[in-house]
């Protein structure tokens, strides 16, 4: 696993440095809308969320983007909304290919609130105008989840709740536009 991890990182770094179309440089306001899949790798039982994320914020130099975003998870169960804020920072952003670092800090709210982050790495593809393709693996923190489920009792014939734990946190893969 290690290996293979190193392997595509190092192939990242690779395609950059071979990379020699020129692009603009970002600057100024810039928006992301992100599509996505998170597998629950804690939580078994869970089914796999899909993502739609938009953040909105502006590149500080040119490398360093900050803003605030807010997504939808959601699957066949819930529905998780994590608002966040949202750090990026861009490699080299004068090629057409670079490596990219995000991070999302925040909270979510779903049946209760709990804490959110996101760390995650991977690939973005500039044109030579104003917009960009990324494409991201991350690891996906949420709080766990506490709800109540009621249930009927056989032996007591009466009516009880007991605590359900989720834990929704999990491995993403996403794909996004920069505009």
């Amino acid at each position: 696993m290690k290996k293979s991890i190193l392997t595509i990182v190092l192939a990242v770094f690779a395609i950059t440095a071979f990379s020699q179309d020129q692009v603009r440089i970002p600057s100024g306001y810039q928006g992301f809308l992100e599509y996505g899949n998170t597998w629950h790798v804690f939580d078994k039982e869970m089914p796999n969320n899909i993502n739609l994320s938009t953040t909105h914020g502006f590149y500080f130099s040119e490398h360093i983007y900050a803003g605030i975003g807010i997504a939808f998870d959601f699957n066949s169960d819930r529905v998780i909304v994590p608002v966040y804020a949202n750090m990026r920072y861009v490699f080299v952003n004068n090629k057409t290919v670079s490596p990219v670092l995000t991070m999302r800090l925040g909270s979510y709210m779903s049946s209760n609130m709990g804490a959110y982050g996101d760390l995650g790495f991977g690939v973005r593809f500039a044109s030579k105008r104003d917009f960009a393709l990324t494409v991201l693996v991350a690891g996906t923190y949420y709080d766990k989840i506490k709800e109540i489920d009621s249930y009927y009792n056989q032996t007591t014939q009466t009516y009880e709740d007991r605590p359900i734990i989720m834990n929704p946190s999990g491995i993403s893969l996403r794909i996004g536009i920069e505009w």
